[in-house]
């Protein structure tokens, strides 16, 4: 069962055996200090710049570094990965918002069986996902490991992943590894994907939106997030499920409007959308979707990420403070064009007490200014999450959303529940 390590505003926190789950040491013996051992773990969510400066110490001191920090320079996280790299450490992030690492939860993290299963992830919502799907299958996990939004790019090369993919190679209590992945460059897709086929595991990827990759022996490829996590399960030796989502239908012509809180989750639904819509806008765009530049009005199908939102106007994280979507609920009513409203759930310790209780009022509200309107979610959680994921259901099936038990399943649902506009 994982635990959780306390939140903070502002935070630096060094893990390793020995240290008691509030950041304090445990007593010791003698008042000389030790050097980090092998596995610690240094936090780090300070401002940018000096979250560079708090992961470099931590790297000289011998730690692995997780930078809850995201608005690091790209040229900062490309020095601290190389210097990682050469030093045999581990960076994760920046915007590593969630892990699970020897049973403790860090960040927002699910409350999921422990397994055998290996999660690494360019973004929290992703990881999440693929975890409390490892966890309904019976599985549950061994490591979570969030490597960062830019770490498939070009620049970064994918230098976290594939140290990622080596820990979990070498880890002993690791069976399986899944990859899930938005915002990948073709090179830096092709060097996460060999790291995973070369770990000697059994391997599923989710490259969000990807088509027309080839998968190296030992790994298959997937477009959606359910698809990959039932792939590695299936190669754990599980028989996974996927429950069918309630039955669409056409309900009237119109567009599909997105508001989300998870970036992955985001990127995964406009991938889906445009896939079977056409066109399709969104600030994290992945397959078919184009990017939707901040400064454009929102027109036509469109899936919006608050989290990048969050990060580029230093505004509360949408899994902390969902006032802003349930204020967007209630903007889009007014836009007679759109049919759908499509919105993610995200729980987990660190998350939102009630997200979905917060954003049951404006979805109520929502459907009886517009009886016509439909509104579809999906609850990223489990059932020892301290919000509990009947319970957020519930509250959602009440105010009259209807619920898909997959992110992809939610995205496919409401494409169902539409024809495209002409």
């Amino acid at each position: 069962m994982v635990e959780d390590l306390p939140q903070g505003d502002d935070v630096v926190v060094e893990l390793h055996p020995g240290m008691a789950g509030d950041g304090s040491r445990a007593p010791e013996d003698d008042a000389t200090p030790a050097p980090p051992a092998a596995d610690a773990l240094a936090v780090i969510g300070v401002p940018g710049a000096f979250a560079a400066l708090e992961a470099h110490r931590a790297l000289s001191a011998g730690s692995d570094v997780m930078l809850l920090t995201g608005d690091v320079a790209l040229a900062d996280e490309v020095a601290l990965k190389q210097r990682a790299a050469d030093a045999g450490r581990l960076v994760l992030g920046p915007g590593s918002d969630t892990a699970i690492i020897d049973g403790i939860g860090i960040g927002i993290a699910n409350v999921v069986a422990s397994g055998r299963i290996g999660v690494v992830a360019t973004s929290g919502s992703g990881a999440q996902e693929a975890a409390v799907l490892l966890d309904r299958f019976g599985l549950g996990v061994s490591r979570v490991l969030v490597t960062g939004p830019r770490d498939l790019t070009d620049e970064v090369g994918a230098a976290s992943s594939v140290a990622a993919m080596r820990r979990l190679a070498d880890d002993p209590h690791t069976d399986a590894v899944v990859l899930v992945a938005e915002g990948f460059s073709a090179r830096g897709a092709e060097a996460a994907l060999a790291a995973l086929g070369a770990c000697g595991k059994p391997g599923a990827a989710c490259l969000i939106g990807a088509d027309g990759l080839a998968a190296p022996d030992g790994v298959e490829l997937h477009a959606v997030i359910d698809q990959a996590v039932a792939a590695a399960a299936r190669r754990a030796g599980a028989r996974p499920v996927i429950p069918a989502a309630e039955s669409g239908g056409w309900v009237s012509a119109g567009h599909v409007r997105g508001i989300f809180s998870g970036s992955a989750l985001c990127a995964e639904a406009a991938a889906v959308l445009a896939a079977r819509l056409g066109r399709v806008v969104s600030n994290t765009p992945a397959g078919a979707a184009e990017y939707l530049d901040p400064r454009d009005v929102v027109r036509g199908n469109a899936c919006l990420d608050l989290q990048a939102e969050s990060v580029a106007h230093g505004t509360p994280h949408p899994l902390i403070d969902p006032s802003r979507r349930a204020a967007l609920i209630t903007d889009t009513v007014s836009d007679q064009t759109v049919a759908v409203i499509l919105l993610d759930v995200i729980l987990g310790r660190g998350a939102h007490p009630d997200p979905a209780g917060a954003l049951a009022p404006a979805i109520a509200e929502a459907l009886q200014a517009r009886p016509s309107l439909q509104v579809v979610a999906h609850v990223c959680g489990t059932e020892g999450d301290p919000q509990v994921l009947s319970r957020q259901e519930d509250h959602l099936t009440r105010a009259g959303a209807r619920v898909a038990p997959t992110s992809a399943q939610a995205a496919r649902l409401a494409a169902a529940l539409v024809r495209p506009a002409r």
